[in-house]
């Protein structure tokens, strides 16, 4: 391959890479089809899915349980992921990208009252691997700075429902 070939496969792949994220961010804004979102991950079962507030959720039939149950705690959700940085492994098979994420919702209130609006931020650290020509979820890695209602904010309620 020549060096402009080179370069034009890893520009392609590191869009492929920034459309998988948008189609995941689509599925769960669309009310978290869990078929949908285990199909965008790699077919081995050592994926992961890992969150510093929502747990961690291991092997696609894990993955897709989280999935399948996650809209009782939030029944609505616009994701943004922002600021995309995307590295292609050498090999071209391989790749990491991080992305932040601001996220409007609307969670199950924890005293099983009137659902709350709430606001995320978080950063996500994402592994790709591609399979068939077609890039895949290797582990999806969420820390969030912040879970909090809409009227509180960060400053006065950084992760809502903690002590």
């Amino acid at each position: 391959m020549s060096d402009l070939e080179a370069r034009i496969q890893r520009l392609e792949d590191v869009q492929a890479i920034q459309d998988l994220k948008m189609a995941y961010a689509k599925l769960c804004d669309e009310g978290y089809d869990a078929d949908g979102i285990v199909a965008l991950f790699a077919a081995a079962e050592d994926v992961e899915w890992v969150s510093d507030v929502f747990g961690t959720h291991e092997g696609r039939d894990g993955i897709h349980k989280w999935f399948d149950d996650v809209d009782e705690e939030i029944r609505w959700a616009l994701h943004f992921m922002i600021n995309p940085v995307i590295e292609v492994g050498d090999d071209g098979r391989t790749a990491t990208g991080r992305f932040y994420l601001l996220e409007l919702a609307t969670m199950s209130a924890p005293d099983g009252g009137d659902p709350d609006p709430v606001i995320m931020t978080g950063k996500y650290a994402d592994d790709f691997v591609k399979e068939d020509g077609q890039w895949r979820f290797k582990r999806i890695e969420i820390n969030f700075e912040q879970v909090s209602n809409l009227d509180q904010g960060w400053v006065k309620q950084q992760f809502r429902g903690r002590a």
